[in-house]
């Protein structure tokens, strides 16, 4: 089983050894127990990788949850045995290297395809809309699946697209039933002694091979009022989660609409601080979890309103992974631009992105086309293929 969280920006990662115990919550009522079981272990001086499906949420906060939607009626009914919380729980963590591209010379192939028709997609964008329109949400993040289907050795997968698309909270998790691979550039939350840290990213422009349009493309990003909007909006949002936690006043903006660069994508990031000491896992989780970058705003709202129109749960997409260490120190990713591949059968690509009162929702559907860049490896799908060329 293994475990591998890496910042492919500095060039160091952190792998888990000596595998102790799986702690995981089936259910809402199990969450306590699991919490405990965690604080146990690292009291013990073991390192912990956390796994967080999105649908955890609605167990941390039951004013999350909605009435099932008819299509998710059957899938609520099988997949309620399905953990939502998984803790790995490890005797050590060596810190070394990211791992290179693989060294074969043999192309992999990636197939994928999307799980929703775009007239589907533009219809929902509409009903979203209607619902800003009235008062009732300011911002919400629609997402949709992608099905992926590969031959190729996972491990080898993963390494070539980090290598292709580097960023700084990647994680790559072998588990009995299900592999994950994530190149997320998104941080949800780290702790250091009594600090917390969360950097949300709202805001996306295409890359472009051309220089000069590629600068203007990253500037127009960077002086968009809706953008700038939109990624203020979830600072807000955040503030407000974080103020459930800190020491009064201590919640600081450190960083305001910070133009980043990516392989495939331009983004917006803020960085907000706080200081939350003597809080556990379990607090911080209730309060932040799951990142308002990912739900809307109001967050309740939003995600209460997601929940009737996106046709299957989104599992570990938009939840969150990433490491807690011994002494209480963590760093947890939001889990976007992640595979989620089980044992068998096909594999799954979560995309979206916020939707605002003044959003195209044409220009919002190309711009998850730019972020499913990131599946092109000179061997996607003819979906892909023809949206991207």
């Amino acid at each position: 089983m293994l475990c591998r969280f890496e910042n492919r920006l500095s060039g160091q990662a952190i792998e888990l050894l000596d595998f102790v115990e799986r702690i995981e919550a089936c259910s809402a009522a199990e969450l306590p127990a699991a919490f405990e079981q965690i604080s146990a272990a690292q009291q013990k001086g073991c390192w912990v990788a956390l796994l967080l499906n999105y649908e955890l949420g609605e167990w941390l906060d039951p004013a999350c949850l909605s009435p099932v939607p008819a299509q998710l009626a059957s899938l609520a009914a099988i997949g309620r045995k399905t953990p939502r919380l998984t803790a790995l729980v490890y005797r050590q963590a060596n810190r070394e290297p990211v791992w290179d591209a693989p060294s074969n010379s043999e192309p992999i192939q990636l197939e994928s395809r999307p799980l929703i028709a775009k007239t589907d997609y533009l219809k929902n964008i509409d009903i979203l809309q209607a619902c800003i329109r009235r008062g009732e949400l300011y911002q919400a993040n629609y997402t949709f699946p992608i099905q992926l289907r590969t031959q190729a050795a996972l491990r080898d997968l993963y390494r070539t697209i980090a290598a292709q698309h580097p960023t700084a909270h990647a994680a790559y998790i072998e588990d009995d039933e299900r592999s994950i691979l994530s190149f997320s550039p998104e941080l949800f939350v780290a702790r250091q002694g009594a600090t917390l840290t969360v950097r949300p990213m709202k805001g996306t422009a295409p890359r472009h091979g051309d220089p000069a349009l590629d600068q203007r493309s990253g500037q127009a990003l960077l002086h968009s009022e809706k953008n700038r909007a939109e990624n203020l909006m979830i600072v807000d949002l955040l503030r407000n989660d974080l103020g459930r936690l800190a020491i009064p006043g201590s919640v600081k903006v450190e960083a305001l609409f910070t133009l980043e660069r990516y392989p495939s994508v331009w983004t917006l990031t803020s960085t907000i601080t706080a200081q939350a000491p003597n809080k556990s896992l379990e607090d911080i989780l209730r309060a932040l979890f799951p990142c308002g970058s990912i739900t809307g705003a109001p967050k309740i709202a939003a995600m209460k309103k997601i929940q009737t129109l996106e046709t299957s749960p989104r599992g570990i997409y938009c939840g969150s992974l990433g490491w807690l260490a011994p002494n209480g120190d963590l760093s947890l990713n939001v889990a976007i631009r992640t595979m989620e591949m089980p044992a068998s059968g096909p594999g799954l690509f979560g995309i979206g992105g916020g939707i605002v009162h003044d959003s195209d929702p044409e220009l919002e559907w190309e711009e998850c086309l730019w972020k499913a860049r990131i599946l092109r490896l000179g061997s996607a799908s003819s979906w892909l293929g023809e949206s991207l060329s």
